[in-house]
């Protein structure tokens, strides 16, 4: 019996096909499809499922024996969706998250009287809310055929089942859901003009059958093949982390570095500058905290430059020798070598973390995902600027697992991967650290730790 995750990703579409033993038999990424080369570019829905269905369809003829998929599960980007009409036909292309074209709207939501903690974010460019007001001012005509709003993630188990959904985690990404009381917020998405929004469903909830498409024309699946509710990759990939231990807090170094954590105990009375806070994938009670920032944009630069940053990260140990560097969310100067850009990357990385553990995060291990773990000497100048070991797991795609783990769960079954995962543990240079901390203490605030 196998099982199937997808990660539908900023910069990679994967799908992976699982045995329930946890282990993936069959993995594959390609270049998540945009309407152009240009990676800020919208995407297509119906290109999207194409691609999906292919990737799954693959994946079955290479490993699948003939047998339908028993079940399959999403995760993926947070914000990003789409109007639908009836038939759940798109309406138009989704918006990428970090488009900036609802900047205005954003802040027009802000300085309104909707405007509450309770979103656990500020609104912003990014959120779905500054979306959804943008359409409504620029695209009426679009916004008055919508029968509803689907998150891009949630699209193709919405297709395949022919029931309209919102997994939670994403819900709580637009901006417009309280997370502590985890239901929507009424003036909010009046104000931002929300389109009609289909129910919620937490992760691993059943959605239905596959009941049609060509993932039933090619025996991928059967009417038998249960879709189950994902959600943000974030958590979802947190959640597969924590199966292995359930205290880890995580930094997913990629496209975007994002820090993670779940505390019980939490006050929505203000916003933070550095977190936000959702809805976590298990937790019945509490929220997750979300530290997010982009530093692709300085890598790029210096790759134009004619910086080999594959070969600088693959290196045994970083070169160079540790500076005074200001966090990433704070230097206003551009950095002129790599070494200055991941040192500033993971002073912001740390500064999230004390934030964390100020609102009640506990201090548990922390474990490094996303495509730049994998690179050691990395790891190395991470733990060595928070003062911590840093720990990652041979299973180096945990959001599209973690999706696959979903599917097994909805099928009732707990699934326990941890005789094939292994965890390595990356220590910091006590010298480097010793330096990190003294520069951290007399230049930065120190929180609970």
């Amino acid at each position: 019996m196998l099982v199937c995750g997808i990660d539908i990703g900023t910069t990679n579409l994967k799908v992976s096909i699982v045995d329930l033993s946890g282990h993936p038999v069959w993995t594959r990424a390609i270049p998540t499809p945009r309407e152009s080369a240009y990676v800020g570019a919208a995407i297509n829905p119906s290109v999207l499922i194409g691609s999906v269905e292919r990737l799954i369809i693959d994946g079955w003829v290479a490993v699948g024996g003939n047998v339908p998929l028993a079940a399959i599960s999403a995760a993926g980007v947070g914000e990003d969706g789409i109007c639908v009409d009836d038939r759940l036909s798109p309406l138009g292309s989704a918006i990428p998250w970090f488009d900036r074209r609802a900047a205005g709207q954003a802040a027009l939501i802000r300085s309104s009287s909707a405007a509450t903690t309770r979103a656990g974010t500020s609104m912003d460019h990014t959120r779905t809310g500054a979306k959804w007001l943008w359409l409504r001012q620029n695209e009426p005509e679009l916004m008055s055929k919508a029968c509803c709003w689907l998150a891009l993630t949630d699209y193709p188990s919405a297709v395949w089942t022919g029931r309209p959904f919102i997994s939670e985690t994403l819900a709580s990404r637009t901006g417009c859901y309280d997370v502590g009381e985890r239901q929507w917020l009424g003036p909010l998405l009046e104000f931002c003009g929300a389109p009609k929004l289909p129910p919620i469903m937490r992760a691993g909830d059943i959605v239905g059958p596959v009941v049609s498409g060509p993932l039933l024309d090619s025996g991928a699946a059967s009417n038998e093949t249960l879709v189950v509710a994902g959600g943000h990759d974030h958590p979802v990939a947190a959640a597969m982390v924590q199966k292995i231990d359930p205290t880890a807090r995580v930094d997913s170094i990629g496209t975007a570095n994002v820090v993670y954590g779940e505390t019980s105990s939490f006050s929505l009375d203000h916003f933070d500058p550095l977190l936000s806070y959702m809805v976590p994938i298990r937790a019945p009670v509490g929220v997750a905290c979300l530290g997010v920032f982009e530093f692709s944009g300085a890598v790029q630069a210096l790759q134009a430059d004619g910086v080999n940053i594959r070969a600088f990260l693959a290196l045994p140990r970083m070169p160079g020798k540790p500076s005074a560097a200001k966090p990433l969310l704070s230097t206003a100067e551009p950095l002129r070598n790599l070494r200055s850009v991941l040192e500033a990357a993971s002073l912001a990385a740390r500064q999230m973390f004390d934030c964390m553990s100020a609102v009640g995060v506990i201090a548990g291990p922390i474990y490094a995902t996303g495509g730049w773990s994998r690179s050691r000497s990395l790891l190395e100048l991470r733990a060595s600027i928070y003062g911590l070991p840093i720990r990652v797991l041979s299973e180096q795609e945990p959001a599209v697992i973690g999706a696959a783990l979903l599917a097994a769960e909805g099928l009732g079954r707990a699934v326990d991967f941890s005789n094939d995962t292994h965890v390595e543990t990356i220590e910091p240079d006590a010298d480097w650290a010793n330096f990190y901390d003294d520069h951290y203490d007399t230049h930065f605030e120190r929180r609970h730790r």
